[in-house]
């Protein structure tokens, strides 16, 4: 499967294409003041809880994108992007866009993606690799016992890239079913090889109940030391990453982009 990249400009969503935005969230001040006169009062409020400015900026960073994003595909501004969650928390378009995409959002210390698609259900989920963690134990406590018997079986050196790459793709899956962590990690297992040429393909039915559906899982090296995964319902996918980037204007016109964007 050819990796091709985006066209900086092309936000166009074939119907066999999940699309991955790698998003770098220290970012200038210019481009943090811009994205956060996009955000609603609920997320201003939630910039206003972290204790630590770098936490802000990031916060900021990775909503404001996803707004920017979405708004870019939909062709309208930011700022009128609203969102409804389901009852475990998974966001999804507000109604008034009529299910028009299926997006996803995860962030860790300074990366985030963005996965988005026309109509199927998509997850995404990215770490930071940290080396001195104790991988072992806590898959133990979370993982299924065929993840935990490949896991211990490893060299030390590759446990903590083997451990991230287990996580981030039950991660997914979890945000892709709309379950999140009501359904515990240590009930399911995943496939222990795949990569963003060719997915890993397990069944699993949501809430276990009803008909197991099969999906495509992807691991992702977005970053140096960094190791995400994109879950999505269905095969047959066209994967397609790009680094995102704000509209190619400066800062005090950016508010006039996004009103041309919707005429």
């Amino acid at each position: 499967m050819a990796h091709t990249p985006l066209l900086p400009q092309s936000f166009q969503l074939a119907s066999d294409e999940v699309h991955v935005w790698t998003v770098a969230l220290d970012v200038t001040s210019e481009t943090s003041a811009d994205l956060y006169a996009t955000l609603t009062r609920e997320e201003r409020d939630d910039v206003a809880r972290f204790r630590f400015e770098r936490d802000r900026q990031r916060f900021i960073a990775a909503h404001g994108a996803l707004r920017d994003v979405i708004a870019r595909y939909l062709e309208t501004q930011p700022e009128r992007i609203s969102y409804a969650y389901n009852a475990f928390g998974k966001p999804a378009l507000g109604p008034e866009f009529d299910g028009r995409l299926k997006f996803n959002l995860s962030h860790s210390n300074g990366f985030a993606l963005i996965a988005i698609t026309a109509d199927s259900d998509v997850g995404v989920d990215v770490e930071h690799v940290r080396a001195h963690a104790d991988f072992a134990a806590i898959a133990s406590g979370f993982f299924s016992a065929a993840e935990v018997e490949h896991l211990t079986a490893l060299p030390s050196p590759l446990c903590a890239e083997a451990f991230l790459s287990c996580w981030t793709k039950k991660e997914a899956y979890l945000k892709a079913s709309g379950e999140g962590l009501a359904k515990p990690l240590n009930r399911f297992s995943v496939p222990l090889t795949s990569d963003c040429e060719t997915p890993a393909y397990f069944y699993a039915a949501s809430a276990d109940i009803g008909p197991a559906k099969r999906w495509s899982l992807y691991t992702l090296k977005p970053a140096p030391d960094y190791i995400g995964a994109v879950a999505i319902e269905g095969t047959g996918w066209r994967l397609r990453q790009q680094p995102w980037t704000m509209p190619d204007a400066p800062s005090s016109s950016y508010s006039g982009l996004r009103a041309r964007m919707t005429n």
